[in-house]
Order: C-alpha cells, then sequence, then structure tokens
C-alpha cells in the first residue's frame, strides 16, 4: 500500500481507506454521503402553519417550533431550520405572502440619517 500511495503521491491513509471499503463492499464506486435528507414536515404541519401564520405571524420561530412540536406531538421534534424552510417555502412559492417577515426589527436612531452620521459610516 505504501508503494501505491508513493507512486500515485496521496496519503497511505487514503490507499487504506479504498482498500476497505473494496473490502467490505466489493464496489469501487464511492458511497453515498449523507443521510436521510427527506423532509419531515408533512402536508398536515404545512396546512396548519398556514392557517395560524396571520395570528401567529410575529413570534420568532424558535416560538412557532415548539407550537408545532407541542400541537402535533412529533418525536423526534422538528428542527427550527425545517420550520423556517417550510415557511420560507410558504412564502415564497406556494401563498405569495410578501408581508410576512419573521425577522427582528429595531428602531434606528433619528441621527442615524443626518449627514455627519453618514459621511462617518
Amino acid at each position: 500500500m505504501a508503494l501505491v500511495a508513493h507512486n500515485f503521491n496521496i496519503p497511505a491513509s487514503t490507499v487504506r481507506s479504498i482498500v476497505s471499503t473494496f473490502l467490505h463492499t466489493s464496489c469501487i464506486d464511492k458511497l453515498p454521503r449523507g443521510g436521510n435528507c427527506t423532509s419531515k414536515i408533512e402536508q398536515a404541519h404545512l396546512d396548519w402553519l398556514t392557517e395560524n401564520l396571520d395570528e401567529f405571524g410575529s413570534h420568532p420561530i424558535q416560538w412557532l417550533t415548539i407550537k408545532v412540536n407541542e400541537h402535533f406531538q412529533i418525536q423526534p421534534p422538528l428542527t427550527q431550520h425545517s420550520i423556517d424552510r417550510a415557511i420560507n417555502k410558504l412564502t415564497t412559492y406556494t401563498l405569495k405572502l410578501t408581508t410576512y417577515t419573521l425577522k427582528l426589527m429595531r428602531v434606528e436612531p433619528e441621527r442615524y440619517n443626518d449627514l455627519e452620521h453618514i459621511e462617518g459610516r
């Protein structure tokens, strides 16, 4: 293996890994990476989010995630990232709801748009 690694100018550990994979699987193709990438969010979850987005639209994603998991008793629970992707999909493609934003807003001070402050930035 050391000779092969030297001839191809690759680490010996890589050669060992390739040989080990071949011995275990009898396959020279790359093994698929990653796990189950299917969405855990079902149509019932999307329907519930659609119905309640008006009421809960001002709350953060973390709070919405807790409410969805409590309502449906999902085990293992849905993640914030899954809920965020579902809402983005709903608002972008399905419902065209451009009025919803689930981001924090802050008040800018009055001097924010003063010429002196703008030149300082």
